[in-house]
């Protein structure tokens, strides 16, 4: 039978017993600890203990929670320093100290920062953004906000993060004003984002004239809260990703005959703002704000660590990052390869259904044509009869406007005519446009100064 705490066993002891634990992976979850620490002394410490445990151990790791903001302000300085046209902003509050404010102290209140290649690469990514946040977990919470982008081989990339007190309507004004400034001042991009209220405010605010968008993992996910129906929330989903009025109208018809309400309740959000139908492509077919890859493709573990730290975290990340793909994509160049693998395995999925399509009706002189699909595609769906206007990139599946490359219909279009369908893909999937997003990386300039 295993004892209960034990009062010789403090948090010092309990630190030295997870400190290599916790440097190995500082994201560790609390119960995993005191599992270890059962295992090892026999007894079951407190959830609170092993928390600050945690906490001492990350501070001899890392920095001193109280000194990491101080050694904040080096960090910032040097970034501007040696890596050039890299943007950040701080914000402070008044230091109480005996109820009487101190004028020569200020406390940490808010941190906006974008490295300079990330700020230059996303001129070459999809003119698509999305936002969100999580929470730190360290001995003085907030929340990380970042701004995602995403080359066009499908890789994400943060390109400006924000420390705020929480998902505020002040704490979003700060984020999303310092981006349209800084980061993404190109006109008509897409912000894609949770419903909360206080995003859509600020967006308002900020910029009117961006494309606003919804997360559609996020509807549905608000969707199961008020209706309890993991069915549903499924078809809600189906709703969002459809690319055609029709698809749209079968799934509708579906939550319908559920539920009345919950169809209103859809109909609260305005179509343009969550169907991939309605969206005129400039989704770039991304639903979702991509959050959870990014953090664990660069960001796993920085929201448990002191602020210099996790600042310093994202710089030295998203640098190995960078190398990596800037490495790899050149090599694809060398080896003389045009496209990104991803584009090159839709395409080639596209053009095995074209064999199966036929042109029924074409007017050559204005592009147009009429294809008819001879087989039941791979989806599921029965077989249809599409129009493609070569001259306004458009099909009726909605799949060669939402993802600016060539759907199966155009691809037989264009061999109708003797025409090469690779004129229709955008040059964002270009291997040359990719490397570019990655090139501008100056790497090892901070830590050798």
């Amino acid at each position: 039978m295993v004892s209960q705490d034990h009062q010789q066993l403090s948090s010092a002891v309990i630190c030295e017993s997870i400190l290599q634990m916790v440097t190995t992976d500082p994201t560790i979850s609390v119960s995993v600890l005191i599992a270890h620490i059962r295992s090892r002394y026999t007894y079951t410490t407190t959830y609170r203990k092993t928390w600050i445990a945690k906490q001492k151990a990350i501070e001899i790791i890392y920095d001193n929670w109280e000194e990491s903001y101080k050694e904040l302000l080096r960090w910032i300085l040097a970034f501007k320093h040696y890596l050039l046209g890299t943007v950040t902003d701080i914000e402070v509050g008044p230091f109480i100290e005996d109820g009487q404010r101190v004028p020569s102290k200020a406390v940490f209140h808010r941190l906006f920062w974008s490295f300079q290649p990330c700020i230059r690469g996303f001129d070459n990514c999809k003119p698509v953004v999305s936002v969100d946040g999580t929470w730190l977990y360290g001995k003085y919470h907030g929340t990380l906000l970042m701004t995602i982008a995403q080359d066009g081989d499908g890789h994400t990339i943060p390109i400006a993060y924000t420390i705020v007190e929480g998902e505020t309507s002040d704490g979003w004004f700060f984020f999303l004003s310092r981006l349209q400034m800084f980061v993404t001042p190109q006109p008509n991009l897409c912000l894609i984002s949770d419903r909360h209220e206080s995003i859509k405010s600020v967006v308002r605010r900020v910029n009117n004239n961006w494309h606003h968008v919804f997360c559609v993992r996020h509807i549905s996910q608000n969707f199961i809260r008020t209706f309890k129906n993991g069915l549903m929330k499924d078809i809600v989903a189906s709703v969002g990703y459809a690319m055609t009025q029709p698809s749209i109208t079968y799934f509708r018809r579906q939550i319908s005959d559920w539920s009345q309400d919950a169809v209103k309740w859809l109909d609260d959000t305005p179509k343009e703002q969550w169907l991939q139908s309605y969206d005129e492509g400039r989704r770039w077919g991304h639903m979702t704000t991509n959050l959870s890859e990014c953090m664990n493709n660069v960001l796993k573990g920085t929201h448990n660590l002191p602020i210099s730290s996790l600042v310093q975290t994202t710089y030295y990340r998203v640098t190995v990052k960078f190398e990596e793909r800037g490495t790899h994509v050149q090599a694809m160049m060398t080896s003389g390869l045009i496209y990104s693998n991803t584009i090159i395995q839709n395409l080639n999925k596209e053009r095995s259904m074209s064999n199966s399509h036929e042109v029924v009706i074409q007017n050559r002189a204005h592009s147009i044509f009429t294809v008819k699909e001879l087989v039941r595609p791979p989806s599921g769906r029965p077989v249809g009869t599409f129009k493609v206007d070569l001259d306004k990139r458009w099909c009726d599946c909605g799949e060669f406007q939402a993802l600016h490359y060539p759907c199966s219909h155009v691809i037989v279009a264009c061999s109708f005519i003797h025409r090469d369908y690779m004129m229709y893909v955008s040059s964002k999937y270009t291997l040359q446009c990719i490397f570019d997003v990655y090139k501008l990386i100056k790497l090892d300039s901070i830590t050798n100064n």
